[in-house]
């Protein structure tokens, strides 16, 4: 609500709870806003460039919009001392977002629990709405629970891995991106061409290769074994389609296949480390 253009929390939160927002939609959301230098949302208000959706696409994509317009409008219109919480609380179980907790929580208790966290961190919000209007209220209680969460993150800091897949990594982005298993038969599936999603599979492999901030390392096997036997890999033709000029390549010699033996050491010594 105080930033729409803020495309890696309105990605986060388009299609939760369910709004007829899937993860493909998105991904091709994000890939037009690329595209076209926009926003997310600016496209999602954009007639024309939503012209390759399906009619009951377009109007889920339409329907956020148009929420998130009119919300946005009201609480600007809206004055100092506007109840913002209770309003807040309203509008999420009217949203249906606290039926969709109960539903996916593996208990009634820990639904429970999440919503009254929810409710305890509106009710936060009520001593800035005594002093600010609603939008300028939730800006500042937005930065204050920032620093916050900044503080408590650079006093736990770590050198860390993030494993992620190409369908869980939109809208987030790393210093250092590797990529992985880029063959034919992988990305793109042996079975996109038979089923007409080569389109999608390019898209994804598109937001996931703009995920890097710094540096993007691509990789691919020369061979895999199947069935006991070692058999050629080839690499994916999406590696084909990125300019040479910003490629760096490198050859790696394949090394030796660790023994069963040696291959369970490596991994209790991984789990040894991390309890």
């Amino acid at each position: 609500l105080i930033n729409p253009n803020d495309d890696i929390n309105l990605l986060r939160i388009a299609n939760t709870p369910p709004r007829g927002l899937s993860d493909v939609t998105m991904e091709r959301l994000l890939g037009i806003s690329q595209e076209h230098h926009k926003s997310v949302f600016g496209v999602m208000g954009n007639d024309e460039l939503l012209e390759p959706f399906f009619s009951r696409t377009k109007l889920s994509i339409k329907n956020f919009h148009e929420l998130i317009t009119s919300t946005r409008n009201m609480l600007m219109a809206s004055p100092v001392g506007f109840p913002l919480n209770d309003w807040l609380d309203e509008f999420l179980d009217d949203q249906g977002l606290y039926n969709y907790i109960r539903r996916v929580e593996k208990t009634a208790e820990a639904g429970d629990m999440k919503i009254s966290n929810i409710r305890q961190m509106l009710n936060d919000l009520e001593p800035h709405t005594k002093k600010h209007s609603p939008m300028e209220a939730l800006q500042e209680f937005l930065e204050e629970i920032t620093l916050d969460n900044e503080f408590a993150e650079e006093k736990q800091k770590e050198n860390a891995v993030t494993l992620i897949t190409m369908h869980s990594c939109k809208g987030l982005e790393y210093p250092y991106v590797h990529i992985v298993g880029l063959e034919e038969g992988i990305l793109p599936h042996s079975r996109s061409k038979t089923e007409g999603t080569l389109d999608e599979e390019r898209r994804l492999f598109y937001v996931a290769i703009t995920r890097a901030k710094e540096v993007l390392y691509l990789s691919h096997c020369t061979g895999r074994k199947q069935y006991g036997q070692l058999m050629p890999c080839h690499p994916s033709q999406f590696l084909m389609e990125i300019p040479e000029e910003l490629m760096e390549r490198s050859d790696v010699i394949m090394r030796t296949v660790p023994t069963q033996e040696a291959a369970q050491n490596i991994f209790a010594d991984i789990f040894s480390q991390i309890g």
